[in-house]
């Protein structure tokens, strides 16, 4: 089944795929569809994720779009600075919190907010990607996950070396600058949520240490 399209998950939910035992984990960027569709009280599921700083995000996003349209040889991105680009009204606005809300059109209120952080709070196992090394290993305890071979330790040891496919440089952006501000006034609801994912970080350490303990 396709989890990346709507009709594939709910294709997916008809064919019972969680109570099916045949799936450890899914990705799609659909959450909403494949709580309603794929989930129920009896087989119920749990969201990981590695959550970036909102700025580094964006930041990088518009990066990767502009080397891979230059690279396709198509010029939507290819003469526009980063600046010239959130100037114009273009850009990320509060991505993380539409997604977790479900709220992805409308004008975001602290009640989206809100419902974004719950999300977190009671579904989700947070990683950090400023700590991917301690993330991972959380991941690894709640799932199961074990690394069986010495080809499975060096390919983690790559990922957590940042040594992935389509890896790429590019400029950064001060804090305080005039593109990092006119990022945070596009993101400030994103700019919280990414605090309270801080603390859900902190908060639930505690926990795995208390339960290795």
């Amino acid at each position: 089944v396709d989890m990346t399209t709507v009709d594939g998950i709910e294709r997916a939910g008809k064919l019972n795929l969680a109570s099916s035992g045949i799936v450890d984990a899914m990705f799609s960027s659909h959450l909403h569809d494949v709580s309603n569709n794929i989930f129920t009280s009896n087989n119920q599921g749990m969201l990981f994720a590695l959550f970036r700083h909102p700025i580094h995000r964006v930041v990088s996003w518009f990066y990767f779009v502009q080397d891979t349209n230059w690279r396709r040889k198509k010029s939507d991105l290819s003469d526009i600075t980063i600046e010239e680009y959130f100037k114009s009204g273009s850009g990320e606005n509060n991505w993380m919190t539409r997604f977790l809300s479900h709220q992805m059109t409308k004008k975001l209120t602290s009640d989206d907010l809100n419902v974004a952080k719950e999300v977190l709070r009671r579904k989700c196992i947070v990683g950090l990607l400023d700590e991917m090394g301690e993330s991972m290993s959380r991941f690894e305890k709640v799932f199961g996950w074990r690394l069986n071979t010495e080809e499975d330790e060096e390919c983690e040891e790559k990922k957590l070396q940042w040594g992935w496919a389509g890896k790429h440089r590019h400029a950064s952006i001060d804090e305080g600058s005039i593109v990092w501000n006119l990022i945070v006034r596009k993101n400030e609801f994103d700019m919280k949520l990414y605090e309270y994912a801080k603390i859900l970080f902190v908060e639930q350490g505690i926990y795995f240490h208390e339960k290795v303990t």
